[in-house]
């Protein structure tokens, strides 16, 4: 750039008087002034017409764009990147294009455009054919003579697109209420957010969803299930619409299809484990609080109990651990059915004369003898309302809930080892009264393995 000077141009050519030994002529240092004065006008004319062009024109910044990542789109789909072009001088506007090596294989073109330093174009690759292309995406800046260009280049490869469907451990009806399925997308991307309808089950009846968003490729679809309508092994399929994608996307639906085993067979094969059991009631209702060990003040305690078992006929404060059969038995109304068959069984052994017991917890303890090492096997409990299960003094399973029950509500895998098993469950009544009178007080358990598998007794505490 260059600017008007602030001195006299050609400070240099200011003329000193001639010397003529040593004397100065006047006439001379006239004449001499005369016609230096002639191409000093000259020259300030053309500068003074000069710098105002310049001014204006000034110099081209060369515009730049950030990396534009390689892509894989699918084909039959427009992806649309942004594409930031970064200029240092604010004043600068620049024209951005692009072209595709091989359209063939994939289009390019550009939507929209900002005139700042720091610009957006917003660019778009729609995929035709299988293959690879190169490409190329322009900025030229506007405001010079020269208008210099940046190029920005990058590979697009063109494929069928593909859904990949996977889980942590196989299918089964018995765990499909708690199981997940993880999806990947080949050649496509998520939305930011995914909505419920976006992601389509099928297959099976009863089976829900809810879809979240791991990554551009991959989301995660946590499975609920509330029908049983088994009687074979099962394939759910799964369907990604559309409006779960970022892309427009034209191509046909991607539909995967996982298998589902039906382990359970029908679930009235496996006969609730009515016992006997060992019972013991404590105070209090919250399935998180050790009853036990408060009502004792920490003589004994959940963990104790789950752990070495107790023998019959210990006491705990003036009640004795006493065993007694839990039965199956489920009472229905007119619009509903419950359970209360804990209260029915610790009043039948002695444990209470109340005919209900609000805010309680009571404890049943057994023994599982297993003839061999047996792994991943099902259990399922049932409760009204709250649930915790220890199997060999590990928490197995807990339900912190408000609920009527007629028969297993959840299930869950356990290993048993070669011999005896400690089995300890406690049921924890709310003691909530709902407008139809609920205070019921009940359980119900299973071992989904044949008789031959296993078989139940009174335990022994150490």
């Amino acid at each position: 750039m260059m600017f008007l000077p602030q001195q006299p141009l050609f400070k240099g050519a200011v003329f000193l008087p001639e010397l003529k030994h040593g004397v100065s002529t006047p006439k001379n240092l006239m004449k001499k002034t005369h016609r230096f004065s002639k191409v000093n006008l000259l020259i300030l004319t053309t500068v003074l017409f000069s710098v105002p062009f310049f001014v204006g024109c000034g110099e081209n910044d060369q515009p730049f764009i950030e990396t534009i990542d390689n892509q894989t789109i699918a084909i039959d789909a427009r992806r649309t990147l942004e594409i930031y072009i970064i200029d240092t001088d604010d004043k600068d506007m620049h024209t951005v294009s692009a072209t595709s090596e091989n359209s063939r294989i994939a289009t390019v073109s550009v939507n929209e455009r900002d005139l700042d330093s720091v610009g957006a174009a917003e660019v778009t690759i729609a995929g035709v054919a299988e293959g690879s292309t190169i490409i190329t995406v322009f900025a030229t800046d506007d405001s010079g003579q020269d208008n210099a260009t940046f190029e920005q280049v990058f590979v697009v490869s063109v494929i069928e697109p593909e859904l990949i469907v996977s889980t942590p451990s196989p299918l089964k009806e018995s765990t499909l209420d708690v199981s997940f399925v993880r999806l990947s997308l080949i050649g496509l991307t998520f939305r930011q957010s995914i909505q419920p309808y976006s992601v389509d089950l099928s297959g099976i009846n009863g089976v829900s969803s809810n879809t979240t968003r791991i990554s551009d490729t991959e989301a995660k679809v946590e499975l609920s299930y509330n029908y049983r309508d088994f009687k074979a092994d099962r394939l759910l399929k799964i369907t990604v619409t559309p409006n779960a994608l970022e892309e427009e996307y034209y191509g046909p639906a991607l539909i995967a299809e996982l298998p589902v085993i039906s382990d359970l067979r029908a679930d009235i094969y496996y006969k609730h484990i009515v016992g006997p059991w060992l019972w013991m009631i404590a105070p209090g209702g919250d399935i998180n609080v050790d009853n036990l060990s408060e009502a004792s003040q920490g003589v004994i305690t959940e963990r104790q109990i789950a752990q070495k078992g107790v023998s019959e006929g210990e006491h705990f404060n003036a009640l004795k651990w006493t065993k007694g059969r839990l039965f199956s038995t489920t009472v229905c109304g007119i619009f509903f059915c419950s359970s209360d068959n804990v209260i029915n069984v610790v009043r039948e052994i002695g444990l209470t004369n109340s005919s209900q017991l609000s805010q309680y917890s009571a404890y049943a303890l057994i023994n599982i003898y297993s003839p061999r090492e047996q792994n991943d096997v099902l259990m399922g409990v049932g409760s009204d309302d709250s649930n915790k299960v220890w199997l060999n003094g590990s928490v197995v399973n807990t339900n912190d809930v408000t609920r009527r029950t007629t028969g297993v509500q959840n299930r869950f895998h356990v290993d048993l080892n070669r011999g005896n098993n400690l089995l300890l469950v406690k049921i924890g009544n709310h003691g909530f009264w709902d407008f139809r009178g609920n205070n019921d007080w009940g359980m119900f358990f299973k071992i989904y393995l044949d008789p031959a598998d296993y078989t139940i007794s009174i335990p022994k505490g150490e």
